[in-house]
């Protein structure tokens, strides 16, 4: 190709044209100042480290979640798994009022190590205001929550027993029922998790010790959200911030620690960054 587009310019080539010199010379300069300009895009994205839930699964009565994080670099993809992360539904306490009672979602802290980045959330309660008429996880969170107020225990839920509230009958949930709710709690909990990304970098604690060369803890206030038609209030379950703590570990094969570790060895990062902001930092290095 190179050599028929050669042949191409050289047969328009005309002696003493100034403007076909001038063309021949920009098309050169254009090569060396960019010679990746025709190349393909940058396959680098470090977003997956904020967790994701591929699933949530009832074991032993229990709903318990499973993801991942991730990390796509050069083209490469680098995945650390986790399970066995417990998720609980409760009414919250004193607001049993109208048909359908407020509930909290609470998911167990999350420990991930990528790459020598350690990542540990705190855990994340997701209230909701659930709706009859505002979808399918709507319907079916209301129905959960009357269940729960006629005193019938989550584990019991889960396998399909109904109950009575005020003399009406609550039927037990189906297993398609059951199977629409597993799933719209896994889109519901991926929505909340993806906020993670505008919490703010609150301490460095440069420790440089051992493999440890620092550990960041970033904080993301308690927010007001609507997700999938669903009123949701986000906390540590506390009513306060949820917290995201990033520990930094050197070594072989430990690359995004490495560069955490250049980043603060550098002074690049300071009090008030967002966690986006730390990721588009590696991006940085990884692209010098």
């Amino acid at each position: 190709m190179v050599q028929s587009g050669s042949t191409r310019t050289y047969s328009r080539w005309q002696p003493g044209s100034r403007c076909a010199a001038l063309l021949l010379v920009m098309a050169l300069l254009a090569m060396v100042v960019a010679p990746g300009a025709l190349a393909a895009p940058r396959t680098t994205n470090l977003q997956g480290v904020v967790p994701t839930i591929t699933s949530v699964n009832i074991v032993n009565g229990q709903l318990v979640a499973s993801g991942f994080v991730s990390a796509l670099i050069k083209g490469k993809t680098y995945t650390a798994p986790f399970s066995g992360v417990p998720i609980d539904i409760s009414l919250v306490p004193g607001q049993f009022a109208g048909t359908c009672p407020v509930l909290d979602l609470r998911l167990g802290a999350i420990n991930i190590n990528l790459l020598g980045l350690v990542i540990q959330t705190s855990p994340i309660c997701l209230t909701i205001t659930a709706f009859s008429g505002g979808g399918l996880l709507g319907s079916l969170l209301c129905q959960v929550g009357q269940l729960l107020q006629a005193g019938i225990p989550l584990s019991q839920i889960l396998n399909g027993v109904g109950g009575i509230l005020g003399g009406v009958v609550i039927p037990g949930l189906t297993a398609g029922q059951i199977t629409g709710l597993l799933g719209g709690l896994t889109n519901l909990f991926n929505g909340a998790l993806q906020n993670l990304l505008q919490s703010l970098l609150t301490l460095i604690n440069v420790v440089n010790q051992g493999h440890t060369c620092t550990i960041l803890t970033l904080s993301l206030a308690p927010i007001d959200l609507t997700l999938l038609g669903l009123n949701v209030h986000l906390d540590n379950c506390a009513n306060g911030p949820v917290t995201v703590t990033i520990t930094a570990v050197t070594g072989q094969g430990n690359l995004l620690g490495n560069l955490l570790c250049e980043l603060v060895g550098g002074n690049l990062l300071s009090l008030g960054t967002t966690l986006q902001q730390i990721l588009n930092g590696l991006l940085g290095l990884l692209s010098a």
